[in-house]
């Protein structure tokens, strides 16, 4: 037994090391901006590339590298932020049959992804139209395209007992794809929401308005006569005060976007970004790729800012500036 154990043990081991070695092998460094310029950097923040470009993608495996803009031509920075092509295309570098495809401007040419000498030029294939508009597979009646709805057939007879006082001439149920609205002729008396077999009735301080699960416990969307939002759980403990033009709970990726109205600009909003481990990012973020950082995970996130892809780590860390 204590052989197998120890088996056990250094098989751990390995597979760690092939998994750390392994993921090692991808994305290296981080896109960096500072003003409008940009160059790259560590996980930890350390200028590897100046910043000195137009702009640089986020990492494209296809290539091995992240594409950099300079006087409106692109090149590649490979992973170990090397130049491997210059700046001789008119539209980001890309790979076809083992081959850089580069745009100079007039015509498309191959080149040699070993030695970056030019090759033949680039013909293109006699293909079939595409139709790229994204609705050729839509049907307006197909009701996978359209968001579902309660019907009274949903409700069981728990259910039924629970909207009885509300369940008759007096009152509308409008039903909705998880919850069914209360009303009483122009008075929105509340929300059931069958699922939990509870009756969320406003008060003249608070009405509710939705709801969803968010890592596994569902929370109460809340607004008043400003027209803001706010949270509250299953009991009525406010979570986030009604103060939020938005209130998004992606929980997918286990983070909160919050909006709150601009104090020095009404035709304005501002975004901030609650992290699985409660940091705060200032702006609208999302997952973007994981990296390494002292032998264990570490999320990287994005904002768009002026149509560009800007990074931060889950520490807080910005990977910009200015």
């Amino acid at each position: 037994m204590r052989i197998l154990n120890i088996k056990t043990k250094y098989l751990l081991i390995f597979l760690i090391f092939m998994s750390c070695t392994m993921f090692s092998q991808e994305q290296n460094y981080i896109p960096y901006r500072k003003g409008k310029l940009w160059g790259l950097c560590d996980i930890n923040k350390f200028i590897v590339i100046q910043p000195q470009y137009s702009s640089i993608s986020s990492y494209d495996e296809s290539i091995g590298g992240f594409h950099a803009e300079q006087n409106g031509r692109f090149g590649i920075v490979d992973r170990n932020a090397v130049m491997i092509m210059p700046f001789i295309s008119n539209i980001p570098i890309s790979v076809e049959g083992g081959k850089y495809l580069v745009f100079d401007g007039l015509d498309y040419y191959y080149y040699s992804i070993k030695t970056k000498m030019r090759l033949d030029r680039y013909i293109k294939q006699e293909s079939y139209p595409v139709r790229d508009s994204g609705w050729e597979n839509y049907n307006p009646l197909d009701r996978n395209n359209a968001k579902l709805t309660l019907s009274r057939d949903d409700l069981d007879d728990d259910d039924l007992n629970v909207l009885g006082p509300y369940d008759h001439d007096g009152y509308q149920l409008n039903y909705k794809s998880d919850f069914i609205e209360i009303t009483e002729g122009d008075t929105y008396i509340g929300i059931y929401i069958p699922k939990l077999k509870k009756i969320f009735i406003n008060t003249r301080e608070i009405a509710y308005v939705g709801w969803q699960f968010y890592k596994g416990k569902p929370y109460i969307l809340t607004t008043n006569h400003s027209e803001l939002f706010g949270l509250v759980d299953e009991y009525f403990r406010e979570i986030y005060p009604i103060r939020y033009t938005t209130i998004n709970l992606i929980d997918d990726s286990h983070l909160v976007v919050l909006s709150e109205p601009d104090p020095n600009n009404k035709n304005n909003v501002i975004f901030k970004t609650l992290l699985p481990n409660n940091k705060v990012l200032y702006g609208k973020f999302e997952p973007a790729v994981t990296l390494w950082k002292n032998g264990g995970p570490f999320q990287i996130y994005y904002t768009v800012i002026d149509g560009q892809k800007n990074y931060a780590g889950e520490d807080g860390t910005l990977y910009f500036e200015g």
